[in-house]
């Protein structure tokens, strides 16, 4: 993943992995038929991740597992966050391979199958056509597709959402958040909506206002004029995190600074000392080129750079 990628990434998970959060966005997400026959009060995150490697690239995924109404049984409510910046029409296939990768996984666990429902949620820039397996197939005898494995999944893209459709969340942290996301790649309706989804974040759990505030930041700045026209105990809290952030940021530059310098001093060190002793070798003993590089242990072109600069000094 690029590090613009990771940034979305790691807010989206932050922000879902929350019990809370992920209750009201599936509440709010999940179609009526699927939402009303499950049990909100028993969701629980799951650990593992049926990510293959290949899919990890593009997505990652964050699972619950969640009780039926009726008592019949669990089943996993897999998030998957979609991060390629270009429609991909394959996307259907590496859903596939998720659903049969979860399902073996729970068979080698030996545990009874549990139905697993994907939700792709997308924020990118470009319109995304839903496609099922079936939609990349053309079968003219309808026969044929008995030997589709076909299914459906759970399609969510805030790029379709209206801002006033985002704002009826009854969650304002999950609605701030969502609204960021939606308009994460505008750094001028960021900047012209900041203290509106700053109030709205305000609303959530500390924990993830801290994070909320630096994917803001990162999206667009947070001038002067913005953080003065926050609510005084708002604008405690984002000053307080931005400074932290930033001074963070300052210290890791300046320790990654130190140690290329540290870098680069050993290895003028250590070329100082190899130069020493090949003009020894050379001086000295009248060695060849290719007997004082291997005993210097240093390249031939080394020893004849050095040569060179040892003529032109006589």
């Amino acid at each position: 993943m690029s590090n613009n990628t990771t940034i979305h990434d790691n807010f989206i998970r932050s922000v879902l992995a929350n019990k809370k959060m992920a209750r009201d966005y599936f509440k709010n997400y999940l179609p009526v038929f699927v939402s009303k026959r499950l049990n909100f009060a028993t969701l629980t995150q799951l650990t593992d991740t049926y990510l293959s490697d290949n899919l990890r690239k593009s997505m990652s995924d964050i699972v619950y597992s969640c009780r039926r109404k009726d008592g019949k049984g669990s089943v996993k409510v897999s998030l998957l966050i979609e991060h390629k910046s270009y429609p991909d029409k394959y996307t259907s296939i590496q859903i596939g391979g998720y659903i049969f990768s979860a399902l073996q996984k729970q068979a080698q666990n030996k545990e009874p199958l549990s139905l697993v429902i994907p939700v792709l949620l997308y924020h990118g820039k470009e319109k995304w056509q839903y496609r099922t397996l079936a939609n990349l197939f053309e079968i003219p005898d309808e026969d044929w597709k008995r030997y589709l494995p076909d299914f459906e999944y759970i399609y969510n893209d805030l790029g379709t959402l209206t801002d006033a459709q985002v704002k009826t969340l009854n969650n304002k942290f999950l609605t701030a958040s969502f609204l960021a996301l939606k308009h994460g790649f505008e750094k001028e309706w960021i900047e012209s909506n900041a203290v509106q989804l700053l109030v709205l974040a305000a609303e959530g759990p500390k924990i993830l206002q801290k994070g909320f505030i630096i994917y803001l930041y990162s999206r667009g700045r947070l001038k002067k004029n913005i953080l003065n026209s926050l609510p005084e105990s708002i604008k405690k809290n984002v000053m307080n995190t931005l400074d932290i952030y930033i001074e963070k940021g300052r210290k890791e530059g300046m320790e990654k600074g130190m140690e290329k310098g540290i870098e680069k001093g050993m290895e003028k060190g250590m070329e100082k000392k190899s130069f020493e002793v090949v003009e020894n070798l050379i001086t000295e003993l009248g060695l060849s080129d290719k007997q004082a590089a291997r005993i210097a242990e240093v390249p031939e072109a080394f020893v004849k750079k050095i040569r060179t600069t040892l003529r032109k000094k006589k």
